[in-house]
């Protein structure tokens, strides 16, 4: 008799499912007929947890952007004590590093035609927000914001986001060059950048 898997685990092998579906079929494409089938669930069973294909596909979008926006925050071990130099470098390989292990994913966020309602288009802008909030709070933590305001940070979070993620989605459509001369471009672009904002002072 087959071993039945707890909802969380059968939820997580649905989701697999559907995004090796999305990413070779398109949403439009895919039908939930193939993914019950790779996921080797029963259709009731598959609408039980996602009620339709749009779901499936918020819930995607939602989990890769999670995983994305922790591994970019780190642990407190991982950033605590670090100057602003050796946090660019933390940040950009934690952002590599997840596209390398998770490209489907990012794939379907970031290089896939998923804009197929309002609401999915508003989710990812959503998702890209929090990764602005979360690099704005880096740079102010390094910044003396007597000298540069917070609306001056988050307008240089918001280029700086969309540098790397722009770099990156370039790199997966044309593979042109290794990934570490991406990288490397990246922080000296970065650095670059930074380097010209008043340092908060150590004291």
């Amino acid at each position: 008799m087959k071993k039945r898997l707890p909802a969380p685990e059968r939820k997580k092998v649905i989701l697999q499912a559907a995004l090796n579906t999305f990413a070779e079929q398109g949403y439009h494409g895919a039908i939930m007929e193939t993914i019950a089938r790779r996921a080797n669930v029963t259709k009731p069973i598959l609408y039980r947890h996602f009620p339709s294909k749009l779901e499936l596909l918020k819930a995607l979008i939602r989990e890769t952007g999670d995983q994305l926006r922790q591994a970019l925050r780190g642990s407190e071990g991982e950033t605590s004590g670090l100057n602003w130099e050796e946090r660019i470098k933390r940040d950009v390989d934690a952002y590599l590093s997840f596209v390398s292990s998770n490209e489907m994913g990012f794939r379907l966020i970031y290089t896939s035609d998923v804009n197929v309602n309002q609401e999915v288009v508003k989710l990812i802008d959503d998702i890209r927000e929090g990764y602005i909030e979360d690099v704005a709070k880096v740079i102010t933590s390094y910044t003396d914001t007597s000298k540069f305001t917070e609306d001056q940070i988050k307008v240089v979070a918001v280029m700086l986001v969309g540098l790397v993620e722009y770099s990156v989605r370039r790199w997966l459509e044309k593979k042109d060059r290794p990934l570490e001369e991406y990288r490397d471009n990246m922080i000296w672009a970065i650095k670059c950048i930074l380097a010209r904002l008043p340092a908060r002072s150590s004291a």
